[in-house]
């Protein structure tokens, strides 16, 4: 039996870049490609990839109000560009998770994730990582 692993490249560490990658998306939630560029398109698909805790600790200082934005962002990214079929891997669940830390989750989120959305796991999860 051999021992076969799988590569996949590290995701970009969170920065500046991406707050304003998401700053342009959030402000095109209804346009074509959400208004990003090819290569910020391509910033994002990368960033995405990033650890549950790696978004958390970039969204740490934002406030709720901003991360419900990038929330909804993130939400039509998933059905607007290629290449971001996360499943439950969606940092749009740490951001949630945050959100209720917080005791600031909005009453009509959860509704408006789902209704822009076929990712089954969000906005909460895998019930798995729940339990």
């Amino acid at each position: 039996m051999s021992d076969v692993g799988s590569w996949e490249p590290d995701a970009p560490e969170l920065s500046d870049v991406h707050r304003k990658i998401l700053g342009v998306a959030i402000e095109a939630l209804d346009q074509p490609q959400l208004g990003l560029s090819a290569e910020q398109q391509d910033s994002i698909r990368q960033a995405v990839r990033a650890s549950a805790e790696s978004w958390r600790d970039f969204a740490q200082e934002q406030s709720s109000a901003e991360i419900t934005n990038w929330i909804r962002a993130l939400t039509r990214a998933e059905m607007t560009l290629s290449g971001f079929e996360l499943g439950a891997r969606s940092p749009v669940i740490a951001l949630v998770r945050l959100l209720k830390q917080r005791r600031e989750y909005p009453d009509d989120l959860t509704e408006w994730v789902k209704a822009n959305t076929d990712n089954r796991f969000l906005p909460y999860g895998s019930l798995l990582d729940r339990l």
